[in-house]
C-alpha cells in the first residue's frame, strides 16, 4: 500500500510545507492562469524497495509510515538518494525531527501576531474582471475592508496623476462605503467611479478588479475574521490580455 492521505497531510503540516534540509517551500505561487507548482516530495528515510538506499530493517508495514517519511525539495530529494553514505538513516531522521522542532517553534512565535491569509473555504482569483461600468466596482468596494492596486510603469505625468486620483477615491470610498445608506448616495458614488473608468479608456487604459477572501488571524483574537481585499489594476489596452470567463483569449473592443 502507498502513503495514506491522512500520513500525507501529517507529514506536510508538520513539516510547515518546508523542505527539512533547505527549509525552503516547496510549492511556487500561482499566476494569473496557472496553479501553484509543487515540488515537495515524500521520500522514505528507509527505502521502500530492497534495491533503494538505506533499505531493509523495518517492517513493511511501516514503511510509509509518517516515522518513515521526510518532506524533501526535489534536489535534496536527489542528494540524500544519490548520497546515503552520509545521509543514514540516524542523520535522516535527527534531520526530520530538528525541522519539525523548528517548524513549531516558528508557529509558536507567529501565533500572537496579527496577519493576512486566503481563506480556504474560497478559491483564490487567478484573473481580473474587466470593469467597465462603476456599478460593478462600487459594489465590490462595498463588501471589502482593505484595499490593494497596481499601476503600469513608465506613465507620462498627466496619466499618472489620473490613475492616481482614482486610486485614492476608491480607497476613500473603501473608508466610507458603510456609511453610505441611500440609495442617492451609493448612485453618486458609482457615477464618480464611472467617470474615471471613461477617462482612463479615452486615455487607452483599462481597468480590472477582483475580491480576495482573506481572513485576519493572530493577536488577541481567538478566531479568524473575514477580511475581504480589494485589488484594483490599471493597464494600457494595447497590452492587457482579455479573456472569456472561461479563461479564453478574446480581443478587446473599445468602446
Amino acid at each position: 500500500m502507498g502513503v495514506s492521505e491522512k500520513t500525507r497531510k501529517i507529514l506536510w503540516v508538520q513539516a510547515g510545507g518546508r523542505c527539512a534540509i533547505c527549509k525552503e517551500q516547496v510549492i511556487t505561487p500561482g499566476t494569473d492562469s496557472d496553479d501553484p507548482s509543487v515540488f515537495g516530495e515524500e521520500a522514505h528515510i528507509i527505502a521502500q524497495s530492497m534495491g533503494g538506499p538505506r533499505a531493509g530493517g523495518l517492517a513493511s508495514e511501516l514503511i510509509n509510515g509518517h516515522a518513515n517519511l521526510i518532506l524533501l525539495c526535489s534536489k535534496d530529494h536527489k542528494r540524500v538518494d544519490d548520497q546515503p553514505g552520509h545521509f543514514t538513516v540516524e542523520r535522516l531522521r535527527q534531520i526530520k525531527a530538528d525541522h519539525e522542532a523548528w517548524v513549531r517553534s516558528v508557529t509558536h512565535a507567529e501565533a500572537g501576531r496579527m496577519r493576512l491569509v486566503p481563506d480556504p473555504m474560497f478559491p483564490q482569483p487567478k484573473l481580473l474582471k474587466l470593469i467597465t461600468r462603476g456599478n460593478p466596482l462600487w459594489n465590490m468596494v462595498k463588501e471589502c475592508v482593505t484595499f490593494e492596486y497596481a499601476l503600469p510603469d513608465g506613465l507620462h505625468d498627466d496619466d499618472e496623476d489620473l490613475i492616481v486620483e482614482f486610486m485614492d477615491l476608491l480607497r476613500d470610498y473603501l473608508d466610507i462605503a458603510g456609511d453610505l445608506a441611500s440609495v442617492r448616495e451609493n448612485r453618486d458614488a458609482e457615477k464618480a467611479i464611472q467617470q474615471y473608468i471613461s477617462q482612463l479608456a479615452e486615455r487607452g487604459f483599462l481597468v480590472g478588479a477582483y475580491v480576495r477572501r482573506m481572513l485576519l488571524i493572530g493577536g488577541v483574537a481567538q478566531d479568524a475574521t473575514p477580511w475581504p481585499m480589494l485589488r484594483v489594476e490599471v493597464q494600457p489596452s494595447d497590452s492587457a490580455v482579455v479573456t472569456t470567463d472561461s479563461g479564453m483569449t478574446r480581443p478587446h473592443q473599445e468602446h
